[in-house]
């Protein structure tokens, strides 16, 4: 359903991991490609470009990464080395609009987390994003609040304290592509790894947001639940893999959320794709996998309540299949462990 079938999801060769949204491919072969809702232009922005073209700037300090993240400039951002954000107080760092930040190489980190807040136009990508638990700091290690235009890419994200990656308050278009989500034990006890929208049927400032597309990425050992949690918004889930056995729930989708399942490969998890809640909502899925699977895999429309909240202005109409309005291309099913466990990840 909107895509076209193909192979590998990107066009073109010599990529970098810091092109700032250029099709190619990094130094193994793996694509770089912006895709999904990240591409649409809306909102008064053009696609997501980050920083676009400017001259990067390498840091090395979380006193200079917040300079650069946080002033009015377009920046493109190399992180060399470990950088914590917890040096500037235990909270996440916010970013500013129109920034790229990238690795510097596959062992670039951040470690306790980072947030926009009200801006768009970002990229991150090629980086490890490491969470605080068991220590204390912020409770999402990634979070975007009211926030459009984002794209994340090529992330390694661990040990939360809350969400991996939670987007919410309204926000809208982004794109989350190769990234690996993961928890190093089990006797963490709130392993949610990306939320998209909050509540049961009483966030009006969510509706007809939260347009999100997640593909090829990597929910790995640990993970729990919300892989991703869609409420009220058009999701879209293409090419990813689903390998986190012990699980309770893969995909869930609640309060007139509709989300779009394609040619994703889940093996030893239960409820690859599950109704939440009594709101209306909506799932169509094909051409996925289900490898030693139990428990759900709902499809069509959900839920018995609709709502007379004015302010909401969504219901069974929103809780419905949706065409993306943007180009894509399908890998085989089958071919998805071994793809997105070379490619998820900084490179």
């Amino acid at each position: 359903m909107g895509g076209a079938a193909g192979s590998g999801g990107s066009a073109g060769s010599g990529g970098s991991a810091g092109s700032a949204g250029s099709a190619g491919t990094s130094n193994n072969g793996c694509p770089i490609k912006l895709e999904g809702w990240a591409t649409v232009n809306a909102d008064n922005v053009n696609g997501t470009t980050g920083g676009g073209n400017v001259a990067a700037t390498t840091v090395t300090t979380f006193a200079e990464l917040k300079a650069a993240a946080q002033d009015s400039k377009p920046r493109v951002i190399i992180v060399k080395g470990t950088i914590k954000t917890t040096d500037g107080g235990g909270g996440a760092m916010a970013i500013a609009a129109n920034k790229t930040i990238y690795g510097a190489d596959k062992n670039a980190k951040i470690y306790g987390g980072v947030t926009m807040n009200n801006v768009s136009n970002v990229i991150l990508r090629n980086l490890n994003i490491q969470g605080t638990w068991p220590d204390s700091g912020p409770d999402d290690t990634v979070a975007s609040h009211g926030s459009h235009h984002i794209w994340y890419d090529h992330l390694n994200i661990w040990d939360s304290t809350d969400g991996s990656l939670d987007i919410t308050n309204a926000s809208n278009y982004q794109t989350v592509s190769w990234t690996k989500f993961w928890y190093s034990s089990k006797d963490h006890g709130h392993r949610l790894a990306s939320l998209n929208g909050s509540g049961g049927g009483d966030h009006p400032e969510d509706s007809r947001k939260n347009k999100i597309t997640y593909h090829h990425n990597w929910w790995s050992t640990n993970v729990n639940e919300r892989m991703p949690r869609v409420m009220y918004g058009k999701g879209h889930s293409y090419n990813n893999y689903f390998n986190s056995p012990g699980n309770q729930y893969c995909i869930g989708v609640g309060s007139f959320g509709s989300v779009l399942i394609e040619n994703n490969y889940f093996k030893d998890v239960k409820s690859p794709h599950t109704f939440m809640y009594l709101w209306h909502m909506y799932i169509a899925a094909s051409g996925n996998v289900y490898d030693n699977t139990t428990g759900e895999k709902n499809t069509g429309l959900g839920g018995t309540r609709d709502t007379n909240d004015p302010a909401l202005n969504a219901g069974v109409e929103e809780a419905a299949a949706f065409t993306p309005p943007y180009a894509y291309s399908l890998d085989k099913a089958a071919d998805i462990p071994a793809l997105v466990q070379k490619c998820a990840g900084p490179q």
